[in-house]
């Protein structure tokens, strides 16, 4: 059994920043490092780290690209499995 792992909600935050500046950037490769790193920190993490990482990480995510989505579409199909599943289940909870 894994250990489940405990982030704040300041580290949430300074890799949130850091992943939008590597976009507004064109930074490709270091926007995957940084998609991993997060994908880690969810499948990991316990429920209160996975709501941070869904609410202060996938949601500002994507309501840029969603905003800008011509050039934002490919960094939305970047997005790892588990943090796609998210980025799902936050656009369609509205059931429309």
């Amino acid at each position: 059994m894994s250990k489940k792992i405990d982030i704040s909600e300041q580290e949430i935050e300074k890799i949130t920043l850091e992943t939008l500046q590597s976009i507004q950037d064109g930074e490709n490769s270091k926007v995957k490092i940084l998609y991993k790193k997060v994908e880690k920190l969810f499948k990991k993490g316990n429920d209160y780290s996975q709501s941070l990482i869904a609410n202060k990480f996938i949601y500002p995510l994507t309501s840029l690209l969603e905003m800008n989505y011509s050039w934002g579409s490919t960094y939305l199909t970047m997005l790892p499995i588990c943090l796609k599943k998210e980025y799902h289940s936050q656009i369609y909870a509205s059931g429309i």
